[in-house]
C-alpha cells in the first residue's frame, strides 16, 4: 500500500555528504589564507619580501709586479787610500763593527817616516817665518815656505791615516776581497761594510709599468725562500732607464730575425715589518697596487 512518503536513494544521501565535506575543506582552506588583524582592528597591507641580492666578490685585478732584491739603505766598499802590504786584518765576513772600529790596516813604516821628515819641516819653516820681519821681502818668503810646508805635513798625515781602514758607521761586514799579507792598491776594494738595520728592495719595471708606478703607492713584497709576505710603499722611482734588455726570434739559415728592446725603470721599495731571517740580496716579488 502506498504511503506517500518518498524513500531517498543512497546516491541522494552520498552526494550531500560529499558536499560536506567539500565545504569544511573549503573553509579550512579559507581560514588559513586570512590575513591577522591588528591590535587595533586594520588589516596590514600585505608586503612582498625582497632578499639582499647576493654581492659576487670582485677579484681584484693584480698590478704591476718585477722581480727584485733585498738591499740595504747604507752599504760601502772600504779600501786604502795608501797602496802597501796588510798586515793586520780584524774582521771576517759576517762580524758587526761600531763606528771608529779599526778594521784592517797596510804597513805604515814608509808613512810614518814621511810624515815625520814632513813634520820637521813644517817645523822649521814656522821658526823662520816667526824670526822674519813682517811686512819684508823675506817675511814674504818664509810665508810661502811655511805654507809649502805645512800642506806637504798634512798630506804626510793623510797617508798615515789612509793606511787603516776605520768602520765609517757600524754594521755588518758582508764582504771580505783581500787577506793578511796581500799587496793591495790605493782604492782597491778590501771588504764591504753594510748596515742591515735599515732594508728595503729595489726591483725593475718596465717601461709599460713605470708609468704607472708614484711614490708613496703600496706594495706587497714576496719573500719565496721564506714563504713569506710583508707590506710596503714605493719610495723612489728612477726618472731614467737603469737596464736595456733585448728579446729576439727567428732562425738562422737565411731567416729573417727580429728583436725587441725591453727598457727597465729602478723602483725602491721601502718595507714594515721585516721577518728576522731576511737578509741583503734575498731575492723577492713585488706588486704594487695602483
Amino acid at each position: 500500500m502506498a504511503t506517500g512518503r518518498r524513500r531517498r536513494t543512497p546516491a541522494a544521501g552520498g552526494g550531500r555528504r560529499m558536499a560536506a565535506m567539500y565545504g569544511v575543506l573549503g573553509a579550512v582552506l579559507m581560514g588559513s589564507a586570512v590575513i591577522p588583524a591588528h591590535a587595533d582592528g586594520s588589516t596590514p597591507s600585505p608586503s612582498a619580501k625582497n632578499p639582499s641580492p647576493t654581492v659576487p666578490d670582485v677579484e681584484a685585478g693584480t698590478g704591476p709586479s718585477a722581480s727584485g732584491t733585498v738591499e740595504s739603505l747604507t752599504s760601502r766598499s772600504l779600501s786604502f787610500t795608501t797602496e802597501g802590504t796588510i798586515t793586520t786584518l780584524k774582521v771576517k765576513a759576517g762580524q758587526k763593527v761600531e763606528k771608529g772600529d779599526v778594521l784592517a790596516q797596510v804597513d805604515s813604516t814608509e808613512a810614518v817616516e814621511s810624515r815625520s821628515a814632513a813634520y820637521a819641516s813644517y817645523l822649521a819653516a814656522s821658526e823662520t817665518l816667526e824670526e822674519s820681519e813682517s811686512g819684508s821681502e823675506g817675511y814674504r818668503k818664509a810665508y810661502a815656505s811655511y805654507v809649502k810646508a805645512r800642506n806637504t805635513y798634512r798630506k804626510a798625515q793623510r797617508a798615515v791615516d789612509g793606511t787603516k781602514i776605520v768602520a765609517p758607521f757600524a754594521g755588518t761586514v758582508t764582504a771580505l776581497d783581500a787577506e793578511a799579507g796581500q799587496s793591495v792598491s790605493r782604492g782597491a776594494t778590501v771588504l764591504t761594510l753594510t748596515d742591515l738595520s735599515a732594508l728595503q728592495v729595489s726591483a725593475d719595471f718596465t717601461e709599460a709599468d713605470i708609468v704607472k708606478l708614484n711614490n708613496g703607492q703600496k706594495a706587497t713584497v714576496t719573500f719565496g725562500a721564506l714563504n713569506t709576505t710583508v707590506q710596503g710603499s714605493v719610495s723612489s722611482v728612477s726618472p731614467v732607464p737603469v737596464t736595456s734588455e733585448s728579446s729576439g726570434s727567428g732562425a738562422g739559415g737565411g731567416m729573417q730575425q727580429s728583436s725587441t728592446q725591453v727598457v727597465r725603470y729602478t723602483v725602491l721599495i721601502s718595507l714594515a715589518d721585516l721577518p728576522a731571517t731576511v737578509r741583503a740580496g734575498q731575492a723577492v716579488t713585488v706588486e704594487v697596487q695602483v
